[in-house]
């Protein structure tokens, strides 16, 4: 019998256990390491498919919001994973991520501020504020020169405020006040005067009736007027130079006024660009006025054609005291007042005629400026400004509306175009943020147009 050892073992043997052990731990290494690989690549497609798809989120930028206000910017309604997951399928994946929105990054009056210095930046030097700012210096500083606001805030302090206005705008005829001082003065030989004075009060009374709107010759109104032109005075002062915060200014209030909606623009108004305002809100807003005021609707036109009739006031009144045919005329008057209200109060008020013919000029400039206010809302242009009876400066609706919004705070007309803005097209966003899960991986990717960086 042979007999077998049972520990007795060939070469053979151990090299096929040696080979199995190192094959296992090879192929343990391997397919870790393809698990890896194809992670890593899963990985890659994942980042590459959220970079395509924060790319197409942001080139679906509402085109009309560009073409019409400069601004890029998109709203979260259209967003959604379709072309992340075509991206994985192009690269033969199938997509095992959830695809999810983890912040958006608002459009705000900062970024609407920097569209619109760019918007500008781009259309070149389109908007003249220069013309109109010098205009308007040079208008005060001949207002202040000649005296004149100096005279009416005098005239207006005095008693003579209440005389003038109880002739131009009583019952009694021009006829029967100077009646009432019949031992200074002759009716007969102030034919010619009365005749001025009657047209005075003619226009005047024509003006108030056809337009319904009354500025009267008291001090309260006065005060109002000097307060619009304490507003211009700063506005000026402010665009004045040209540092980036006036530019920034001038662009902001030009913005504001030419690319709005308002209520008098003629039927067809449109934007800078062309657009028809009708094809963004549907019918007629007032929308430059709210922004300007900070009014909604019928207050805020008010408050705009307040504004407007004092600056046609100080318009018209500053062409009048350059027409010397017309400021004799006044003096002549004045003089005649002056002996009424002496007359008539007995000799306890003497005026000097000369604040007199002041106060009668701004009642002529209010009957103009009713008639220019007119044209204005109906769409046509006024002269502001003339030079030997030559218009130098015209002005429409969009030009005084442009002159307000230099009159306000630039913070005020961000935070209320930037609300209209949002009314018209949505919630905007200029930038986002995207995630995917993988495996317990958080892949992330944000982004937003270059232009609010």
């Amino acid at each position: 019998m042979v007999k077998h050892n049972k520990h007795n073992r060939t070469k053979h043997g151990a090299s096929s256990i040696f080979l199995a052990i190192i094959m296992s731990a090879l192929i343990l290494v391997e397919c870790t390491f393809v698990a890896f690989v194809w992670n890593l690549d899963y990985a890659l497609s994942v980042n590459t498919a959220l970079k395509t798809q924060i790319d197409t989120i942001l080139s679906d930028y509402n085109r009309q919001l560009f073409d019409v206000y400069g601004i890029y910017a998109f709203t979260l309604d259209s967003v959604d994973d379709e072309c992340f997951r075509k991206a994985l399928e192009i690269n033969g994946l199938d997509s095992q991520s959830s695809l999810y929105v983890s912040s958006g990054y608002r459009f705000t009056t900062e970024d609407l501020k920097k569209a619109i210095n760019t918007y500008y930046w781009y259309r070149g030097t389109g908007v003249s504020v220069k013309s109109l700012v010098e205009s308007y210096s040079a208008l005060f500083l001949e207002l202040d020169s000649k005296g004149i606001i100096k005279k009416v805030g005098q005239f207006m302090q005095s008693p003579a405020a209440g005389y003038v206005s109880d002739i131009i705008k009583g019952s009694d005829s021009v006829e029967e006040w100077i009646g009432k001082a019949e031992d200074v003065l002759d009716v007969e030989e102030l034919i010619e005067e009365i005749a001025d004075m009657d047209s005075i009060k003619s226009d005047y009374n024509d003006a108030i009736r056809d337009f319904e709107f009354d500025i009267d010759i008291d001090i309260e109104e006065w005060e109002s007027l000097l307060n619009t032109m304490s507003k211009l005075e700063y506005a000026i002062d402010t665009v004045s130079d040209s540092s980036d915060v006036a530019m920034t200014k001038m662009n902001i209030s030009h913005y504001c006024a030419y690319n709005f909606d308002c209520l008098f623009a003629p039927d067809g108004d449109a934007s800078i660009n062309g657009t028809e305002f009708k094809s963004i809100h549907g019918k007629k807003k007032v929308d430059a006025e709210y922004i300007i005021t900070g009014f909604d609707d019928a207050p805020a036109c008010l408050s705009i054609e307040f504004m407007m009739v004092h600056i046609l006031i100080i318009s018209n009144m500053l062409k009048d005291f350059a027409n010397e045919k017309f400021r004799n005329t006044m003096e002549v008057l004045g003089q005649i007042i002056s002996a009424i209200i002496l007359a008539v109060s007995e000799g306890t008020v003497d005026i000097d005629y000369r604040l007199i013919a002041v106060g009668l000029t701004y009642y002529c400039a209010i009957a103009q400026s009713m008639k220019d206010f007119h044209s204005v809302t109906s769409g046509k242009r006024v002269v502001i400004f003339e030079y030997e009876e030559v218009p130098c400066v015209t002005f429409g609706y969009r030009e005084f509306l442009f002159l307000f919004a230099l009159m306000t705070p630039v913070d005020d007309l961000l935070e209320r175009s930037h609300e209209v803005l949002i009314r018209d097209f949505g919630e905007l966003y200029v930038g986002i943020s995207l995630e995917a899960d993988f495996r317990g991986s958080t892949y992330s990717v944000e982004k937003c147009y270059r232009l609010y960086e």
